[in-house]
């Protein structure tokens, strides 16, 4: 194919079927694609100059969409014709052999392991883009060969005729890659995905259901599939939200959920940090405006070292800071609390205006120390989550007792009517229903 005649090379990428490579391991362009036309241009200016491009970020905004939709896009059919490749990698195992035999397959090649022999192909190759979809766990600083399958990829990345995309969770660090970070949707563009995918009517109180997802591109996809398939209009949505039958309580998004976070703690980073990476999530989870990364050691006293779990878990975009806190995604934040409560057990969280409350005083939740419990209720069902405010008890309620399940003793330490200088800070004791 003439890569001289640009008109002539997307005629020739555009009359294929789906404008697919002869190479089948190239997937379609995804259907539901969000808007991302910041970052989606950013990188197609530097896939113009043939520059090899990381792109990152939280679990389920969205990466492989953004670049799948770059191999996809006019301007790189015009730029490499055919010569647009796609290489799965988070299935792989950790080995430099295993990585070129796929890295072969993929461009075309025959099958190999000689690296000698693949950078003679490279060398005499016409211009390509390769994506390289999930380089989390073969790039991970303690899995075995990482080193030299980065240095690899650094070295093919820097070849002038060969275009390089990577996605991954953690924010990389390879040498002549440019850094991309795809982000969570704007307002705007989560409201416009979420009507365009379910039909519904847009209202004010449908926007909050889409704020309180963080604008998060998985949750707002699987919270409209769940709209379309029961066919809710505004007013059973809104029901079924408030009686716990939908969004981020659905059992099917928490299955979604669990099969995007889970892979991330098999990475032997997040393994070599045993428990504390675990219970460190599930402390600041409770958190709804994050914890003050300064108060990070009195806040959550009982886990040991936990400034360094928390620069590790932000590394790989489980947790993000923002304006001296470090906080969640919600989607996440109810996917490890719920872990936190059981599959069988529903509590009821009430806590007044952030804004009003001082978090200089908090109650103990589970082994950790957390704030702004206000109004704990356990009963039989899945967990909900609700804010508001409520006035301190005329008088503090003493201890019920505790019978069902051995994790409710975790609360005994809970104190009443504890004054924090401006306001009263207190909490009810659990009781069961």
């Amino acid at each position: 194919m003439d890569l001289s005649d640009p008109s002539k090379a997307e005629k020739e990428a555009s009359g294929s079927p789906l404008g697919l490579s002869p190479f089948p391991a190239l997937p379609q362009a995804p259907a539901n694609y969000f808007s991302r036309e910041e970052v989606t241009n950013e990188v197609l200016d530097l896939t113009d100059q043939v520059a090899s491009t990381a792109l990152f970020g939280s679990i389920g905004v969205g990466k492989s969409s953004v670049a799948l939709t770059l191999l996809h896009h006019n301007r790189t059919k015009v730029k490499f014709g055919w010569n647009r490749h796609f290489m799965r990698c988070d299935d792989l195992t950790n080995s430099l052999g295993g990585f070129l035999e796929r890295l072969s397959e993929a461009i075309g090649i025959s099958r190999t392991t000689d690296i000698g022999q693949l950078r003679s192909h490279l060398e005499s190759s016409l211009p390509f883009i390769l994506l390289l979809d999930g380089v989390d766990s073969i790039l991970d600083p303690l899995a075995p060969e990482a080193e030299d399958i980065f240095a690899t990829i650094e070295e093919f990345g820097c070849y002038q005729h060969v275009c390089l995309l990577t996605t991954s969770r953690m924010y990389p660090e390879i040498s002549g890659f440019h850094r991309v970070e795809v982000p969570t949707l704007s307002g705007g563009d989560a409201e416009d995905a979420f009507y365009g995918l379910c039909h519904l009517a847009r209202s004010s109180a449908i926007d909050d259901l889409i704020a309180r997802l963080d604008f998060h591109p998985l949750s707002i996809d699987l919270f409209a599939s769940f709209v379309r398939e029961n066919s809710w209009d505004e007013s059973a949505l809104l029901k079924a939200w408030d009686s716990g039958q939908a969004g981020v309580l659905e059992t099917r998004y928490r299955q979604s959920l669990k099969d995007a976070v889970e892979p991330s703690f098999r990475s032997p980073t997040i393994q070599n940090l045993g428990t504390a990476a675990r219970e460190t999530l599930k402390a600041i989870a409770a958190f709804p405006r994050g914890v003050e990364e300064c108060g990070l050691k009195s806040t959550i006293p009982n886990i040991t070292g936990v400034v360094v779990v928390v620069d590790m878990l932000c590394k790989f975009s489980l947790l993000y800071r923002q304006d001296g806190f470090v906080k969640m995604l919600s989607p996440f934040r109810f996917y490890f609390l719920d872990l936190t409560l059981g599959p069988t057990q529903r509590v009821k969280v009430t806590c007044r205006d952030d804004g009003i409350c001082n978090t200089a005083k908090a109650c103990t939740f589970l082994p950790l120390h957390l704030c702004h419990t206000w109004k704990v209720t356990l009963c039989e069902d899945q967990p909900i989550f609700t804010r508001g405010r409520i006035p301190p008890p005329t008088t503090p309620r003493r201890g019920a007792p505790l019978a069902r399940a051995n994790w409710i003793r975790k609360f005994q330490s809970m104190r009443s009517s504890e004054c924090d200088g401006s306001d009263w800070l207190w909490t009810t004791p659990l009781t069961v229903l």
